[in-house]
């Protein structure tokens, strides 16, 4: 059976290429000093394109529990999905927040005039960096890239990308925090996916109820968490359900025994 190591070695670009990209990026802004420049130009532009209740609803699925409830209808026919992202939330929990404590980023509301900022619902104005939104979609993103076929990447990316946004949208993050956010998701997600290759319990009938089993409680209690953005509670409601009924569904019918390759890190069904 392949080590978790060697399997991270196997996604060669698809790991460190996104990573490096988002590190030029991030040392672009440094260097320009652009990093407020770039949020007030984005958050201008996006009042804009779309209504406040558009962009809270995005930047909703960019919670903890409103991407989990986005993933657990997958459970009945790919649970190694599912079981990645629980095995990389760890990591991704412990880099969110020790960065976080750390550093102590000022949000843009902590910074600048209100006059000068779009900001939909409760504004922010502490531990701006990294963006934990945006680490959690990019997590999916990365699930969806390494534990599948990849051209689901450029489906998963896009759609991770505009929850990214809406953090800018809203007038809750920098662009660096995005761009940190989205580094450690995707860093995340290659972790989850070499252990989940390495403890394959998402494999028997009686692990993936106990995923479903998780993932039930985990998209029923989303429909009870107060979150800081009320106009997109729309989201919050059609996530819950959603969530739910997958989770049921998954239940009552799991996916059976999967007999994927796990030197391939990809899911054949």
């Amino acid at each position: 059976m392949a080590s978790p190591f060697a399997l991270l070695q196997r996604l060669d670009a698809w790991l460190i290429l996104p990573i490096l990209l988002c590190a030029l990026c991030a040392g672009i802004v440094m260097a320009t000093d652009s990093n407020q420049g770039l949020f007030l130009l984005g958050n201008a532009a996006a009042a804009g394109w779309l209504p406040a209740f558009a962009w809270a609803g995005i930047t909703n699925t960019g919670s903890t529990l409103g991407a989990f409830a986005l993933l657990v209808p997958a459970l009945a026919r790919w649970p190694r999905w599912v079981a990645a992202t629980l095995l990389a939330s760890p990591f991704a929990s412990l880099y969110t927040h020790a960065i976080k404590i750390l550093a102590d980023v000022p949000r843009p509301s902590a910074v600048l005039p209100s006059e000068a900022i779009h900001i939909i619902g409760m504004p922010l104005r502490s531990n701006s960096f990294p963006s934990g939104h945006t680490l959690t979609v990019f997590v999916l993103a990365g699930v969806l890239t390494f534990c599948s076929r990849r051209p689901l990447a450029w489906f998963a990316v896009p759609v991770a990308a505009l929850v990214a946004f809406s953090r800018i949208a809203v007038g809750a993050h920098w662009p660096l925090d995005l761009l940190g956010g989205a580094a450690g998701g995707w860093a995340a997600a290659a972790i989850g996916c070499a252990w989940s290759a390495r403890w394959r319990f998402w494999e028997c009938t009686r692990g993936q109820r106990v995923l479903a089993a998780i993932a039930l409680i985990a998209a029923a209690a989303f429909g009870f968490e107060t979150l800081d953005y009320l106009e997109g509670r729309w989201m919050q409601y059609l996530l819950c359900a959603w969530g739910v009924a997958g989770a049921a569904y998954a239940l009552w019918r799991p996916a059976g025994v999967r007999h994927d390759n796990p030197s391939a890190g990809t899911e054949n069904s």
